[in-house]
C-alpha cells in the first residue's frame, strides 16, 4: 500500500478525510480529499502489484457477473455494428470529432464498447488492458492491436495516433497525470483524446456526503472501492490545459440504467433502486480534447 502525506497531484499536505467503507470489497477503503486542489483520492492507495492483482479476470468477477455484462455487451456490439455516422455521433457525442481511417487508441478496452464505435467508423485498432479475459474478448470481435499491461510499457511511437479514447480508467491508475503526459506525446498533432470518468463535483456525490455529516454520520464510498483518483470536473479540465490539450467538448451525463436491464441484474432489489435512482444524477463526466 502507498500512503500519501501530500497530494499526488498539486504536493499540498492540506487533507481531510473525505469517506470510508469498510463494508465492500475492494484495493481501497477509504479517501482523502486535497481542499486545494479539489482532488479526491484514495489514502493509502493499492500499489501497482496490488491492484494487477485485483484487475486480473476483472470482469468475471461477482458484480459483473450478476450483471450478465458480457453478454449484455456482447448484444450492445451487435447493435452497434447496425449503426450510422449520425447514429454513433447521438449516442456518443465524444466521437463526433474524428479522422476516418486513422489509427484509434482504447486505453484500458475493457470488452470494447468504445472499439465498436471505433470499428463502424473506419478506424484501424489499437487497445492496451491489464485483464487477459477482456482482451480474449475484444479479439474475437474486432481485428485489433492488443497490447496486456499498462500504457508506459507500451511505448507507442510518438505523434502516432488519431484518436485516443480512455473511458472510466484515469480513475483507476496511480499517475493519472502522467497519463494524460503520455497520451499527448502519442497523440498526432490535431488528433483527439476523449476521457470519460466520474464527477465528484456531481450533485449526488455532494448532496449525500452533506447528509451524511449533517446526520453525524461517516460518509461511506459510493463509487466503485477501486477508484484512486476522483476528478472534480474543473481540476481535470485544468489537468489537461495545463499539459497543451484545446478543450473541445466538456459535458456530464447519467448512468443510462434501462429498467429492462436493472430487471434483469441478479442483484438485490435495494440495489436496483438505487441503481435507477442515479440515473437522475449525471455522475460522469467527459472531456474532448485537441492537441
Amino acid at each position: 500500500m502507498i500512503l500519501h502525506h501530500e497530494c499526488p497531484i498539486c504536493k499540498s499536505d492540506n487533507l481531510i478525510g473525505y469517506a470510508i467503507d469498510c463494508y465492500r470489497a475492494g484495493p481501497h477503503i477509504s479517501r482523502v480529499k486535497c481542499k486545494d486542489c479539489g482532488i479526491v483520492f484514495a489514502n493509502p492507495m493499492a500499489d501497482s502489484k496490488e491492484l494487477a492483482t485485483y484487475y486480473s479476470r476483472y470482469y468475471d468477477k461477482d458484480r459483473y457477473e450478476s450483471m450478465n455484462y458480457k453478454e449484455m455487451i456482447s448484444c450492445k456490439i451487435e447493435q452497434i455494428k447496425t449503426y450510422s455516422i449520425s447514429q454513433i455521433k447521438k449516442e456518443a457525442p465524444y466521437m463526433r470529432h474524428f479522422n476516418q481511417n486513422g489509427k484509434f487508441l482504447d486505453i484500458g478496452c475493457g470488452l470494447g464498447l468504445g472499439l465498436a464505435y471505433a470499428n463502424q467508423l473506419g478506424f484501424e485498432l489499437y487497445a492496451t488492458e491489464f485483464d487477459s479475459g477482456a482482451l480474449e474478448f475484444v479479439k474475437s470481435q474486432f481485428t485489433v492491436n492488443v497490447f496486456q499491461g499498462e500504457l508506459f510499457d507500451a511505448k507507442y511511437p510518438a505523434n502516432y495516433f488519431d484518436f485516443i479514447h480512455i473511458s472510466h480508467v484515469i480513475e483507476h491508475v496511480l499517475d493519472p497525470i502522467g497519463y494524460i503526459e503520455e497520451m499527448y506525446r502519442i497523440l498526432k498533432p490535431g488528433g483527439i483524446l476523449s476521457i470519460g470518468t466520474p464527477d465528484i463535483s456531481s450533485r449526488l456525490y455532494v448532496w449525500y456526503r452533506n447528509y451524511k455529516l449533517l446526520t453525524l454520520s461517516v460518509p461511506l464510498i459510493i463509487d466503485g472501492l477501486e477508484h484512486t483518483f476522483i476528478f472534480p470536473k474543473k481540476l481535470l479540465a485544468k489537468l489537461c490545459s495545463n499539459k497543451g490539450f484545446r478543450i473541445r467538448l466538456h459535458y456530464c451525463v447519467s448512468l443510462g440504467e434501462t429498467i429492462q436491464n436493472l430487471l434483469s441484474y441478479k442483484i438485490p432489489f435495494k440495489k436496483k433502486v438505487s441503481r435507477y435512482l442515479q440515473n437522475f444524477f449525471k455522475l460522469n463526466q467527459w472531456i474532448v480534447c485537441e492537441k
